[in-house]
């Protein structure tokens, strides 16, 4: 009776352990592709080429009083991890020759660089933008001096995969 009780919580032992390892076999352990540039080291390295294409946002037009429709454009855009710093470009941009500073928040790239310019009527005291890693949304704002910030121009960036060639 000791023999077969032995050999009945052998074999559901073997049953128990064949079964716990095609549920791992079967399991996807590779991180989601969106994560994996915030949990694979060095992914925040060298610099990162976008191509966004980007248009005013309407509450931000209202807001500015800016009257002219612009059609949307596509532009590039760059960030720069290793000097901390990024640019894209536009007519009210924060351009290569004057990058702003880079600071991450999760999936999230913010570049910000103050600013003390008259436009629209009003003065810009700061502009920055930021894309999400994970969703490719870009968002211009400018901080005003009366406090505002406005949303200006919105859109989608994609990063560039350059051939191999």
């Amino acid at each position: 009776m000791l023999k077969n009780t032995a050999i009945g919580i052998a074999i559901g032992l073997l049953v128990m352990g064949g079964i716990w390892g095609l549920v791992h076999l079967m399991d996807d352990k590779r991180p989601e592709p969106d994560l994996v540039a915030e949990s694979v080291p060095g992914a925040s390295k060298g610099v990162m080429d976008l191509i966004c294409e980007l248009e005013l946002d309407l509450d931000g037009q209202l807001a500015l009083g800016i009257k002219e429709n612009e059609p949307s454009r596509i532009t590039m855009a760059q960030i720069d991890f290793e000097k901390k710093s990024g640019w894209y470009q536009g007519k009210i941009a924060i351009s290569e020759s004057r990058a702003g500073t880079l600071n991450l928040m999760g999936t999230r790239m913010k570049i910000y660089r103050p600013a003390m310019f008259q436009r629209f009527g009003v003065m810009i005291t700061g502009e920055e933008f930021v894309v999400d890693r994970k969703t490719g949304s870009f968002v211009q704002s400018l901080s005003l001096q009366d406090g505002r910030t406005v949303k200006l121009i919105k859109g989608t960036c994609a990063k560039v995969i350059k051939p191999p060639f």
